[in-house]
């Protein structure tokens, strides 16, 4: 086909088996993923309701590449969100270490309106700790 087709920041969930097996049969599926993770520790993502854990996200990762042995990896990470410890930020990097992503967009956690977080927690990590 003369079509390529590249996948754009989707949620981990969106990323079945039978959808990863198609990306390693198509030649015009670009060997590219973006997967968000936005932190690397299961607390952290649980106060954030992604709706995945650490583990979780690693094991997606290991399908992927088991699947897609040249793929390339990109993600999305926050740091320095609502009550985040350095022991949590650690897990992070540790997760970053671990998947040796091709490419990583970081951002400093900032608050948002109309969001479970606004709406329930505080942000309480210094500016200057999460730069």
């Amino acid at each position: 086909p003369e079509l390529r087709v590249r996948f754009t920041s989707p949620h981990p969930k969106d990323y079945p088996p039978p959808l990863l097996s198609l990306m390693a049969e198509r030649p015009n599926i670009c060997n590219h993923l973006h997967m968000p993770a936005q932190s690397g520790s299961s607390t952290v993502l649980q106060r954030m309701r992604r709706g995945y854990s650490r583990e979780a996200y690693l094991e997606l990762i290991g399908d992927v590449r088991r699947l897609i042995p040249d793929v390339a990896i990109s993600s999305d990470f926050i740091t320095g969100f609502c009550g985040e410890t350095e022991e949590e930020h650690r897990e992070t990097l540790s997760c970053m270490e671990d998947v040796q992503f091709d490419q990583a967009f970081m951002f400093a956690y900032s608050m948002r309106g109309k969001t479970h977080a606004a709406r329930t927690m505080e942000d309480d990590v210094p500016a200057d700790v999460k730069q």
